[in-house]
């Protein structure tokens, strides 16, 4: 098989399930091609090897991400680059530790490193979640959003759990093929075959016999359709107010309990005194028309304090007076915020400098290629918003949030009755991205068991239901609104009780791993140092 021949099918198989609906099922043997290839720079002991794995992944990665150009060329190029980086580095320490192990035990049974590899990749996924410097788009588990019927089991593993089940089928279906002996490559078939097929009818049946709460909600979602790189400064506040009060008033009923809009629909709102910002008093007059209802407003919040010393991290000293910036999401009736969150997972070089507090450089260089050289204020944990009427308490995700499964189900546990996602996926014009961060909120419905509002300014905008299903959406770029049904949700799924144990455990045993390889190494060292000596 030639090299280059199986870096391209690996990058059109790995990046397909995330391009086409109904596509999730590649991902089981969507990297066979990439082992394969492995299998051959190992045998054939080629050269510069890494450079061909690292142009796999990268193939990977431009397939399904190519789409962060549009925002930001620069940071598109260290996405690509960096992300591809670490998902070669995985592989290239699954080869050390493969060549430790057919030298220490040469007997040792054929998968043992291949176990190695799930388990450093597992455990690169979970740590990909916490960390500042945090791009995990290309999450494997992530792969089943376009075929959700497979993925049902999420409410019990989280998307690490998809993880897993896509590499153990890639791993079975490749040690099939590539078994010298019959005996061998009929074990790794029917392994194939059941890791393919137990999972995927127990998904299946999960899918079929799942009942949703009827306990129903009525909400009214805007999708305003303002064009991102001529919001701020450009299209008047007052103009995008009266556009959104337009787009719910036709919804409206005496039903309804909460308007939604996107994120950062308004800004320069003091968290604290939100009454006198002129947005807030046209919402107020809105919301007396219509005293059922409240707002969930995604704004640009500030906060200021009175301080001498700097009080938190993000705070900047602004007039003499230290100020604070919030992506922030409040539900409120125009004249008090009833309760709000702070965006907390944000966006590198965008929303935050990571580690901008020990790598002071990276704010100048940010700011240079066209980002921001300041960071947002986050709050330690995922909040629960609670309104003053009849409203159900509402878990918000606030943009790419959405995709950090064991981060956002803390909304849930802390009593979230439905989900929200408010976002802007306008920023990326019409590519996959919007049509990908839409399909990963409907693993966040079946990891909850929870419906989820997804509020876009331009994308998609639509609802999903506890089983992933897409009860509606919106077209892309298209001044809308609609009104729907969702149904509240109180039951605790193993998963929002438990968390990431998969991730949580992968991420021990890799450690424990490459201790155990650099303790290989410098008893190696020391054996090589003695003989030498003598």
């Amino acid at each position: 098989m030639n090299l280059w021949l199986a870096i391209i099918e690996f990058a059109a198989l790995a990046s397909l399930p995330f391009l086409a609906e109904g596509c999730g099922l590649i991902s089981l043997v969507a990297f066979v091609p990439l082992l394969l290839l492995d299998k051959m720079l190992c045998e054939n002991k080629v050269r510069g090897a890494w450079l061909y794995l690292y142009a796999a992944f990268l193939l990977f990665n431009v397939g399904t991400t190519f789409w962060i150009w549009f925002v930001s060329p620069a940071g598109a190029v260290a996405a690509l680059l960096l992300n591809a980086l670490q998902m070669t580095i995985i592989f290239l320490l699954f080869g050390v530790f493969r060549k430790i192990i057919s030298r220490r035990w040469p007997d040792s049974p054929r998968v043992l490193p291949y176990l190695f590899l799930v388990v450093l990749w597992l455990a690169w996924e979970h740590i990909y979640f916490e960390i500042e410097l945090s791009w995990p788009w290309l999450v494997l588990g992530n792969a089943l959003a376009t075929s959700t019927y497979a993925a049902q089991w999420y409410d019990v593993t989280g998307t690490l759990g998809g993880s897993l089940w896509i590499l153990l089928c890639n791993i079975s279906v490749f040690l099939a093929i590539t078994a010298r002996e019959k005996k061998a490559s009929r074990r790794a078939a029917a392994l194939s075959l059941a890791l393919v097929v137990i999972p995927l009818c127990l998904s299946v049946i999960r899918y079929a016999s799942y009942k949703e709460t009827d306990s129903p909600c009525e909400v009214v979602v805007v999708q305003p359709n303002i064009d991102p790189f001529a919001k701020y400064g450009i299209t008047p506040q007052v103009t995008l107010d009266e556009k959104l009060i337009a787009l719910a008033e036709g919804q409206m009923t005496d039903n309804t309990e909460y308007v939604i809009t996107p994120e950062t629909f308004t800004y320069a709102v003091d968290i604290d005194s939100p009454a006198g910002n002129p947005s807030m008093e046209r919402y107020a007059e809105f919301l007396d028309r219509h005293p059922s209802a409240e707002l969930i407003l995604g704004a640009l919040t500030y906060r200021t304090y009175d301080s001498r010393l700097r009080p938190s991290r993000s705070a900047r000293l602004q007039g003499g007076v230290w100020l604070d910036s919030f992506n922030t999401a409040m539900i409120t009736d125009g004249r008090e915020v009833s309760s709000y969150y702070f965006k907390s997972k944000l966006v590198p070089g965008v929303e935050i400098i990571p580690y901008g507090n020990v790598l002071t450089f990276l704010g100048p260089l940010v700011e240079k290629f066209g980002g921001s050289p300041n960071t947002y204020g986050t709050q330690d944990e995922m909040g629960v918003l609670h309104g003053k009427k009849q409203g159900p308490s509402v878990g918000a995700f606030i943009c790419y949030e959405s995709i950090y499964g064991d981060f956002s189900r803390m909304a849930a546990k802390k009593g979230a009755e439905i989900l929200a996602v408010m976002t802007n996926d306008g920023w990326w014009g019409d590519t996959p991205g919007y049509h990908q961060h839409f399909r990963f909120a409907k693993l966040r419905a079946i990891e909850n068991r929870r419906d989820l509002i997804h509020a876009a300014n331009t994308g998609t905008s639509g609802i999903i239901n506890q089983r992933g299903d897409v009860v509606l959406s919106t077209p892309w770029w298209e001044e809308t609104s609609f009104r729907s049904e969702v149904n509240r949700n109180t039951a605790i799924t193993p998963f929002v009780r438990c968390g990431d144990i998969i991730g949580t455990v992968a991420a021990w045993a890799a450690l424990l791993s490459l201790l155990c390889m650099s303790l290989h190494f410098c008893v190696s060292g020391k054996r090589r140092a003695s003989g030498k000596s003598a």
